[in-house]
């Protein structure tokens, strides 16, 4: 019986894989970085960034997926293992994890169809010959159907790389089965089409992954701790559901496997299951890990939005898991930990399932956070975030993220820091983000940020606009203007003669739109418009001059196309507004003109202008002015945040 059945066990108290003790339940899940160089090799930005979540308190670190095979490779800089000229590097990955505490692990992929032939070369690879409904990272290739000889020979190279996975000095290996790259493709019936031994039944779905469970324990080390990371649900038509998921984790276990690890998703789910975002509940997969557990007798793990202590200890004390994995909140916190554990709860950053982090990894960019500008840039910061030579007077002007993430890293710093606000509350534009619904999460993100300025020394100044004359007499060093844009209002006929509101008037409900509302503009902030007004029963046309949310994450893309065309909202794409009127607009949509009666409201959702005056004006005293945020123009929160931190770090 699986140790965590006992109810009361905490997420604190030590756990086993096999015979390796791991000092707490709490796991790094592998998480691409797209830090490795683009050979392959392991960066000394790599090795920071694990060493950093080693040291915060993860028991268990999984190195993220690491490809067995240079066919397999799925992203530009994933990190490779196929070829013993990578254990060096990976050897002085492992020894950082273990110098600061963590049990390192190694996660071993192939990428399957979901690999690229533009950046392998080769062409992908898969059961049956079916391509990806969707990669997230560009137009799926059409992959060759596996032989024999190809099965065998990956096979061989997840053994393979399982023994340079311990000579390099990992602890244990986690084969990736899940999130429908190859050995998640056998699993699925709906990728996996073969009529041979290696597909149809369950069993025969499972073998490949069977036998390079039996192989590694034979041919490596039978004490040598295998993780097995499978879908509950691939969470599409025709995929792997949860029955078949358990009947999967009992055979994995009669192989010889040490752990289930347990997630949900291929990139073509919908919603966007790999790593859900805010609208998704919390501890999202507990029931499908919890159903599994109950199937097997080795410890099992479970990701999916465990952002809060009091979710990971509410998982491992009721039995839904053994092992709790975190990828997201470490990334956001890596010392979630140790805080949780010494009762630091409020000084957690939270993670907000943004998926910034994903969209960062999926550009190739290095994986990096909303909440935490510091993620894989690691060393960067440690050089950078030193005390002051100087104390300096710094003003902010601006009590939004941007002005609250540049006072504190300036007052961090030790440098005599004055936050100006005009209005009586610090938060800007966050305090009207997180309204809008599923959006919730992005209170916890206004409520850190007041926290950090509460517990700092800045001194902070609320509920009036201060002169020109005013600011210059605190006497400043410098100055950063963080004030916020001006909303864009478009030029359009008749705009003035209907009843016309910003975005941010609706979600603040100040005014009471009408029923019929028509929304100009088709990024996330329209769409949250549109959600809110949809959800309160208005009736919603939205007009955007291009598509619908180009620059949203994917997750949220998938997640509000789906909701507004659930709500019924009319969407009108490559579309503009040609005119409006007392309760009419005319709109051309491909060339061709429609009007829009019964409109109660026209609301803009435009974008921002900059708002550059203030910074002219203070310039003209001779002062030294910096800017962040949305006063250059639009930012995402993700930006906003860095710019403030940024240019208070160049103080």
């Amino acid at each position: 019986m699986s140790e965590g059945r006992a109810i009361g066990v905490s997420a604190f108290s030590p756990g086993r894989l096999g015979t390796l003790e791991i000092k707490n339940r709490f796991v790094l899940a592998a998480t691409s970085t797209e830090l490795a160089d683009d050979a392959g090799f392991v960066t000394d930005e790599m090795i920071a960034f694990y060493a950093e979540r080693a040291r915060g308190g993860a028991g268990l670190v999984i190195v993220e997926a690491t490809y067995v095979h240079p066919a397999g490779r799925r992203l530009r800089f994933n990190s490779m293992i196929h070829d013993d000229n990578y254990v060096p590097g990976l050897r002085r990955l492992a020894s950082a994890i273990a110098d600061n505490g963590g049990v390192p692990a190694l996660q071993l992929a192939h990428g399957g169809r979901e690999s690229r032939r533009e950046l392998t070369g080769y062409s992908p690879i898969a059961p049956s010959s079916i391509p990806s409904r969707h990669t997230s990272v560009g137009a799926p290739d059409h992959p060759l159907a596996m032989t024999r000889q190809d099965i065998a020979e990956v096979s061989s190279g997840f053994v393979a790389a399982a023994g340079r996975a311990r000579e390099a000095g990992f602890k244990a290996i986690e084969l990736h089965a899940c999130h429908g790259y190859l050995l998640s493709q056998f699993l699925s019936p709906d990728s996996n089409r073969r009529i041979d031994e290696y597909g149809g039944c369950i069993e025969n779905r499972v073998r490949i992954l069977c036998d390079i469970v039996r192989r590694i324990k034979a041919e490596v080390d039978r004490g040598f701790p295998v993780i097995c990371r499978i879908n509950a649900s691939d969470r599409v038509e025709g995929g792997l559901d949860l029955s078949e998921s358990a009947e999967i984790a009992v055979a994995l276990q009669a192989s010889g496997v040490d752990a289930i690890s347990v997630s949900n998703g291929i990139h073509a789910s919908r919603p966007y299951a790999i790593v859900p975002q805010m609208s998704v509940e919390r501890g999202c997969y507990a029931a499908d890990s919890a159903h599994i557990k109950a199937r097997v007798n080795v410890p099992v793990m479970v990701v999916g939005r465990i952002n809060t202590p009091e979710v990971a200890e509410a998982m491992v004390r009721d039995g839904k898991a053994d092992f709790v994995c975190l990828s997201r909140a470490l990334i956001a916190d890596p010392f979630f930990p140790i805080k949780a554990e010494r009762g630091l709860v409020r000084d957690i950053v939270p993670c907000i399932a943004c998926n910034e982090c994903l969209a960062t990894v999926h550009g190739h960019t290095g994986v990096a956070c909303t909440m935490n500008p510091r993620a894989s840039r690691e060393l960067w910061y440690e050089r950078n975030t030193l005390k002051a030579s100087k104390s300096k007077t710094i003003v902010v002007i601006g009590g939004g993220v941007a002005g609250m993430a540049a006072a504190r890293t300036a007052a961090n710093r030790g440098h005599r820091v004055h936050l100006i606000e005009r209005s009586d509350r610090l938060g800007g534009q966050l305090s009207l983000a997180h309204k809008p619904p599923h959006r919730e999460e992005l209170e916890n993100a206004l409520n850190h940020f007041r926290h950090l300025i509460h517990r700092s020394s800045v001194i902070v100044h609320l509920g009036r606009e201060w002169t020109l004359e005013e600011v210059a007499g605190l006497h400043p060093d410098h100055v950063i203007i963080a004030i916020g844009a001006t909303p864009r209002k478009p030029v359009l006929p008749g705009l003035d003669l209907a009843r016309a509101y910003f975005g941010w008037q609706i979600i603040s409900e100040q005014i009471d739109p009408g029923r019929r509302n028509v929304v100009v503009g088709g990024g996330l902030v329209a769409v949250e418009v549109a959600d809110f007004l949809a959800t309160r029963g208005h009736h919603v046309t939205i007009v955007a001059r291009s598509g619908l949310l180009g620059k949203a994450v994917w997750a949220d893309r998938v997640y509000f196309t789906d909701r507004i065309e659930m709500l019924g909202v009319d969407v009108l794409t490559h579309a503009r507004i040609v005119e409006v009127g007392k309760g009419w607009a005319r709109v051309e949509v491909e060339s061709r003109e429609r009007r829009i009666d019964d409109v109660d409201s026209i609301i803009v959702c435009a974008g921002y202008e900059p708002e550059n005056h203030l910074a002219k004006d203070l310039q003209g005293l001779g002062l030294d002015v910096h800017m962040a945020g949305d006063v250059q123009g639009s930012r995402k929160l993700f930006q906003a945040i860095e710019e403030g931190t940024l240019v208070a770090l160049g103080l």
